[in-house]
This record gives C-alpha cells, sequence and structure tokens, in this order.
C-alpha cells in the first residue's frame, strides 16, 4: 500500500512539474493572441473567450497525455513523462548532471553547463523575426504612428459616444452653419481656451492670419473652416483638434468663427490668401460662394 502511495507522489511530481511548462506556454501563447487583436483594437469578450478556446485546448491535450499513460506501468509512465520533459526543456537527467558541473565554485554553488530550454530558443528567435517585420512596417513602409492610433481610438470612441447619446456625427459632408446661442457661446469658449493664442482673441490674427476679413488661406466656407479644424494644417504648426474635440464641438467652433467675419477689430492683421464672398442669394448657406484669385496687397 505504501509503495502504491510513493509511486502515485512520484507521479505527481514529475507531472507537475510538466504541468507548470506547459502552463508558461499556455500563458505564452494568450498573450500572443492579445497582439494580434491589438492592430484591430481591444476586444475584451474577444481576448476573454478566445483565452477560454487556448485554455480548453491545453487542457485536452494534457487529458489525451495522461490518458495515453494511464495503463503503462509507473516506471514506463515516468519514463514517458520524462521524454516529455526533455523534449520541451532540453533538461539533462538527475544522474547525468554530473558531468554537466563547471568548475565555477561560488561558496558551494556549483553551476550546471545546461542547453537553453527549446521553448525560450524559439521564442527568442520569434521575436528578432518580429521585430524586423514591426520595424519595416511601422517605421519604413506606411504603418500608422503610435499618435495616429491613438487620433484613431479617440475618434473611434467619440462616434461611440455620439451614438450611444442619440447624435449624429458631423463630417464635411453635412456639416452646417450654427447661429443658436448655445452653439456659439459653446464655440467661443473653445476658441478663445485654443485658437486666440495664435488668432487673437477677437480674430485679429497674431501669429496665425486673420479671421475677420475677406480673405482665406484654405477656403472661408463652414465645410473649409471645419475641415482645417478636424485635420490641422501642421506646415504652419497648426495642430488638429479632432483629438481633443468632438465633431459637434468643431461644428460649433467653425460656426464662431464664421462669426468674427466683418467685425473689424483694432490691429487687424494684413489680409492673407484668396477672396471668398458668399453670395448673397444663398442666405447663409455657406456651400454658395464665389471663389476669386486676386490676394490682396
Amino acid at each position: 500500500m505504501f509503495e502504491k502511495m510513493k509511486s502515485k507522489l512520484e507521479r505527481m511530481v514529475l507531472g507537475k512539474k510538466f504541468l507548470y511548462t506547459n502552463i508558461i506556454a499556455a500563458f505564452l501563447l494568450l498573450q500572443n493572441n492579445l497582439f494580434a487583436a491589438e492592430g484591430a483594437g481591444f476586444d475584451a469578450d474577444t481576448y476573454i473567450n478566445t483565452g477560454f478556446l487556448i485554455f480548453f485546448i491545453y487542457v485536452l491535450v494534457m487529458t489525451i497525455i495522461f490518458l495515453i499513460g494511464q495503463n503503462k506501468k509507473p516506471e514506463e509512465e515516468r519514463e514517458m513523462v520524462k521524454k516529455l520533459d526533455r523534449l520541451i526543456n532540453d533538461a539533462k537527467p538527475i544522474e547525468e548532471e554530473q558531468a554537466l558541473l563547471l568548475e565555477h565554485n561560488y561558496d558551494g554553488i556549483r553551476e550546471l553547463d545546461n542547453n537553453l530550454p527549446p521553448w525560450w530558443k524559439y521564442l527568442f528567435y520569434a521575436t528578432i523575426v518580429f521585430s524586423f517585420v514591426y520595424m519595416g512596417y511601422y517605421h519604413v513602409s506606411n504603418g500608422p504612428s503610435s499618435a495616429e492610433e491613438y487620433e484613431q481610438e479617440v475618434r473611434q470612441a467619440q462616434l461611440a459616444l455620439a451614438a450611444s447619446s442619440g447624435q449624429a456625427t458631423v463630417n464635411v459632408d453635412n456639416v452646417k452653419l450654427l447661429s443658436d446661442a448655445a452653439s456659439l457661446a459653446k464655440g467661443k469658449d473653445i476658441y478663445d481656451k485654443n485658437c486666440a493664442s495664435c488668432h487673437g482673441m477677437k480674430g485679429e490674427g497674431l501669429v496665425g492670419p486673420n479671421l475677420t476679413d475677406d480673405y482665406w488661406i484654405h477656403g472661408g466656407s463652414i465645410q473649409e473652416i471645419f475641415v482645417v479644424l478636424v485635420e490641422g494644417v501642421l506646415v504652419k504648426g497648426m495642430p488638429s483638434w479632432r483629438a481633443q474635440f468632438s465633431s459637434q464641438d468643431l461644428e460649433a467652433t467653425a460656426s464662431y468663427i464664421k462669426t468674427l467675419h466683418g467685425t473689424n477689430p483694432p490691429n487687424g492683421k494684413e489680409a492673407q490668401g484668396n477672396l471668398y464672398k458668399e453670395d448673397s442669394t444663398a442666405k447663409g448657406d455657406s456651400t454658395k460662394i464665389e471663389k476669386k484669385t486676386d490676394t490682396k496687397k
């Protein structure tokens, strides 16, 4: 009876060592799934479900392995587990450790000249290959930068927020010239805090161009102003505001900027760009404009 218990304990110890090794392998597979999901945006449900699938496959494989060894004699079962352990870890049997001992002796601690585990080496090789693929895609090819990925995720979050609140997303095709007091007040607040440092508190122009005259560098329609706010003008030092504000906020800001036209503030900057005159018959419809190429001197 005691011999049977001893044999079972030995099998449990050997099996536990093999089990720990495979748990590490399953964890690495799970992390690989996380990296694969990251490119398309993190999805918690997909990650959890795939994790359970990987764990289920792992348990199934382990069950098959132990069922194969169930009808074997204890010695044969131990030998089978040892072979699997050596296959994964490339470890020498304890009986052969004496031949692996190095001459170093650190206060009685001796060093074995074991090979690195194959799973570790192959994982290291895989990271080298992955680094070249990563560098080629993100630094040589057209892969998005971290800032671009961040802005894309922010836009997706804004779209989801707008959809959940029943708001329609504003884009260049449906942006409108707003005139209600609440929208213009919101646009003014955004302008004062973020745009006035370059364009002046009254739109008179400082580093940036004058926003009160008839001349515009990138167009004076509500659509064109909205596009400049969304995309920015990086060559001129103007950032894109789409990551900081919703499309509704930028529509309100563009509408407020339109109200600055013709206010003639003191110390207005010299006009820049092309002359834009809105069609008086359009009654605020900024899509109907007369575009001239002459430039004010």
